[in-house]
């Protein structure tokens, strides 16, 4: 008997623990493949990207999440996800940083049915998340997370999209297909402003509305970053010798906003069309306001395991100005031509060909495996430009 009594105590030391995790999810992607890139264009050889062959990672990454039931229709959860960034050269990208646990959407929280999700942490903007990439529905950016991904702050589209540290956000549930959500994520540098003194407080505000009804969807966004300032006729953050990090420059009351709308359906034949646009304002380091929009029209069309996707999106002249520079310098547009295939559920195949195309002072590059013709920058006047083929699995 006392035997029999040992194996069941230890028996259930395994058994135990198990089933304490068994709510807990795995979950993520390795893709990668083979391209050939450059950027060339800006008519100085030494500051061009010649044309070379790169084995590149497509935004692979890890996650890990779980809930815990806590009654009356209110759960605790959590995710941990991280990036796997450049695992084809030992988790370092070009511009020298480097794969880290947590660098992507982590976050704890509350999810109640009634009243939607509380999450604190690190998490990509409610701009972002429901008017924007993030948004798989919508499906705006038809090669996400390849190189011909064209939505970044650094790209032709979607240039208010970030991931937030240090914030908190709301989601609500699906009300008749509608779901709205909301960051706010916190300066805690709180940098001082340069000509005041004063204490600057350069938080994030987002916003965005999602509308879903069978194959149509809808949506539209705000964000803004305050206390932020551009440098005079650019739309570039500015960065003095004070301030670090830029996007907390110091430039108390100069904010940079950005709005957008899209929209998609497809068809019961497998016809897929969207549209975006987003209209961005910079306040000026010495005062004044520049403008900027950019768009993006997409087509995609299945046939059966297979998708060819198609999108054409321009980056237009920078508005407001002053005398004695072209607002035209700063235009860029890109095109983008790919197909997946599943080969199962979990395995794709897919193959792309992109290329952006710089004016004179437009540096828009790659979202993913951007190029840099200088030190981590690519000088303004080359066009980046690849084709490739690749793999992801799913897990």
């Amino acid at each position: 008997m006392q035997k029999k009594n040992l194996a069941a105590i230890v028996a259930s030391l395994f058994i135990v623990p198990v089933a304490a995790h068994a709510d807990v999810t795995i979950y993520g992607f390795m893709s990668g493949g083979i391209e050939s890139a450059k950027a060339t264009g800006n008519g100085t050889a030494s500051k061009e990207y010649s044309s070379r062959t790169r084995v590149v990672d497509h935004n692979s990454r890890i996650g890990f999440k779980g809930w815990e039931d806590l009654g009356g229709g209110t759960k605790a959860i959590w995710q941990v996800e991280s990036s796997l960034r450049n695992f084809e050269q030992g988790g370092t990208n070009d511009a020298g940083q480097s794969a880290t646990f947590g660098t992507r959407n982590t976050f704890i929280g509350i999810d109640n049915a009634d009243f939607g999700k509380i999450l604190l942490g690190n998490n990509d903007s409610a701009y972002k998340t429901l008017s924007g990439s993030s948004n798989s529905a919508l499906g705006v950016d038809v090669m996400v997370n390849t190189t011909a991904d064209n939505f970044g702050k650094s790209s032709v589209n979607g240039r208010g999209e970030e991931r937030v540290k240090n914030s908190i956000h709301w989601y609500s549930p699906k009300w008749s297909g509608f779901q709205l959500g909301a960051s706010w994520g916190m300066d805690e540098a709180r940098l001082q402003d340069n000509t005041s003194g004063s204490s600057t407080d350069a938080k994030r505000l987002s916003l965005g509305l999602a509308y879903n009804w069978g194959a149509l969807n809808l949506s539209t966004g705000w964000d803004r970053r305050y206390d932020t300032a551009v440098k005079a006729n650019t739309n570039s953050i500015y960065d003095g010798s004070k301030n670090t990090p830029a996007d907390a420059n110091g430039s108390s009351g100069k904010n940079v906003s950005l709005y957008n709308i899209a929209g998609s359906y497809k068809f019961d034949f497998g016809t897929y069309v969207g549209g975006y646009y987003e209209w961005a304002t910079y306040d000026q380091v010495g005062g004044g306001q520049v403008k900027q929009d950019d768009w993006q029209i997409a087509l995609g069309q299945d046939f059966g395991a297979a998708s060819i996707k198609l999108a054409y999106g321009q980056l237009g002249a920078l508005k407001n100005v002053g005398a004695g520079v072209n607002g035209d310098d700063f235009k860029a547009k890109q095109w983008i031509l790919g197909g997946t295939y599943n080969l199962s559920k979990s395995t794709q195949l897919l193959a792309y060909a992109t290329k952006i195309t710089n004016n004179a002072k437009a540096s828009a590059n790659f979202a993913n495996n951007p190029i840099y013709s200088t030190g981590t920058s690519l000088d303004a006047g080359n066009d980046p430009q690849a084709f490739g083929i690749g793999m992801k699995v799913s897990f």
